[in-house]
């Protein structure tokens, strides 16, 4: 059992924000007794915090409390209305993770009903166990304090999605021509390398920017670096692949993948499909000239899509083999000396294409619909130590069919607004920019649903 109030005495919450690398090697270095202690914790695969904590928290918020160290299968929280499973990446990848929280929610709740059925149990003795003391000594103390952390982070989380539209478009799809089989993982991901090209940050933010400035014009101006930014930006993503059906000890396979947009000439087909329409509804429909153009485009632009589904599907089915370039490389380093190993770690960082080839600068993790039995509902994902990881996205839909996408922001101005103790300003811009891409990705999916599904009115033909 732990509790917030223990970090005063010496607890793991600021241990456990300490890099794993640098972790292992710690613990080496303090004194025998808080050292033994910490081992003897690895026997403990469930840790549960003992303090309430609010349910209106983000997911990352609530997971700040004290938890455990990596080497700790799972810490459970309570919020009063539910329990949140922090689980070690290091044991469960997320469908694991789902899996588990299953088990334990269902396990919990057929106990609950057994036990409210039988006689009150008879007041008797239980055996008491002594409280594990942490106690540090000065230099422990400094050791923490000079231990590199992990990256500071902020978090959004939004439901907003129209899950309805979106699988509506796939059927219409399906109808329009068996190539078109983009999947709503598909869908996510294309629209997220569109949202970073066209994201503008909302009127309240931009002010908030500009308060900002008049208290830390360094800070401001990284914010606004960031944001400048993104339109520059070209995601790569890191999507886990299920390895279970392959290699089940593997667990995931990892599948980068970075979208094409300019050279598909996704945004310029897109814009002028949906001009060139907007003009033909204008007319009543009566305009054969407008309508032929359109056509045009509706051919080439639902073509584009089609190959860009049809590229997703063949990395995929790599991936799912366990021959994507992510899983060589990991493969390749697996077996050489741990020096050799570390060195060669850090050379796709210093190079940007290299990483987005094998590391990638995004995480996105889509655990899919749940059962409907289950009482699931929230989902983040994990990243590894790689300082180029700017963004995890968790994506679960939950038993009422309600889709929740959460992002973890580790940008550069986040870590910064934190020193200055602005950490709810970077949660607002983290919000900002996911609340501007569900509302962008409805909009996508609305639009790309009128170019599907346009025909002629005078003609009847289908477009």
């Amino acid at each position: 059992l732990l509790s917030d109030g223990s970090e005063s005495s010496g607890g793991l919450t600021d241990i456990a924000r300490i890099r794993r690398a640098d972790s292992l090697l710690l613990r080496k270095k303090v004194n025998p007794t808080l050292r033994s202690n910490i081992e003897n914790l690895r026997f403990a695969p469930i840790l549960i915090n003992t303090d309430q904590r609010d349910s209106s928290l983000l997911l990352s918020e609530i997971r700040q409390g004290e938890r455990g160290i990596g080497d700790h299968a799972l810490t459970i929280f309570d919020t009063g209305k539910t329990f949140v499973f922090d689980q070690s990446h290091i044991f469960f990848d997320g469908t694991w993770g789902v899996a588990l929280a299953e088990i334990m929610t269902n396990e919990a709740l057929s106990w609950a009903v057994y036990l409210s059925m039988l006689s009150p149990a008879p007041t008797g003795s239980f055996q008491s166990y002594s409280k594990l003391e942490l106690p540090r000594e000065s230099a422990d103390e400094q050791l923490i304090q000079e231990a590199r952390r992990v990256s500071a982070e902020a978090s959004a989380e939004s439901d907003k999605v129209n899950l309805k539209a979106c699988l509506s478009l796939r059927k219409y799809f399906q109808q329009r021509s068996d190539l078109l089989k983009l999947t709503m993982n598909d869908l996510l991901v294309l629209y997220r390398a569109i949202h970073g090209v066209i994201y503008q940050p909302s009127a309240k933010l931009r002010k908030d920017i500009e308060l900002l400035k008049m208290e830390s014009p360094e800070a401001a101006n990284q914010v606004q670096k960031t944001i400048d930014g993104s339109g520059n930006s070209k995601p790569s993503f890191l999507i886990p692949v299920d390895a279970s059906k392959r290699v089940p000890r593997d667990r995931i396979y990892p599948l980068n993948i970075e979208v094409p947009l300019s050279e598909l000439d996704f945004l310029n087909l897109h814009t002028q499909a949906i001009q060139v329409f907007t003009e033909y509804e204008a007319e009543d429909r009566h305009n054969e000239k407008l309508y032929k153009r359109f056509s045009a485009l509706q051919r080439q632009y639902l073509a584009t899509i089609s190959g860009f589904g049809t590229i997703l599907a063949k990395a995929k089915g790599i991936a799912v083999q366990g021959e994507s370039a992510s899983v060589g490389a990991i493969k390749l380093l697996a077996h050489l000396p741990a020096p050799l190993k570390q060195l060669l770690d850090k050379v796709p960082a210093r190079y940007e294409k290299l990483n987005n080839l094998i590391k990638g600068t995004e995480v996105l993790s889509n655990l899919g619909a749940v059962a409907r039995s289950s009482s699931l509902s929230r989902f983040i994902t994990a990243k590894d130590d790689n300082e180029q990881k700017q963004l995890t996205w968790g994506v679960m839909t939950d038993a009422q069919g309600v889709m929740r996408i959460t992002i973890r922001d580790f940008r550069p101005h986040v870590a910064l607004l934190h020193e200055i103790g602005h950490g709810n300003l970077a949660n607002l811009i983290a919000q900002d920019y996911l609340d501007a891409y569900v509302q962008g990705l409805n909009n996508y999916v609305q639009e790309v649903t009128r170019i599907a599904i346009a025909h002629s009115r005078n003609s009847g033909q289908t477009g």
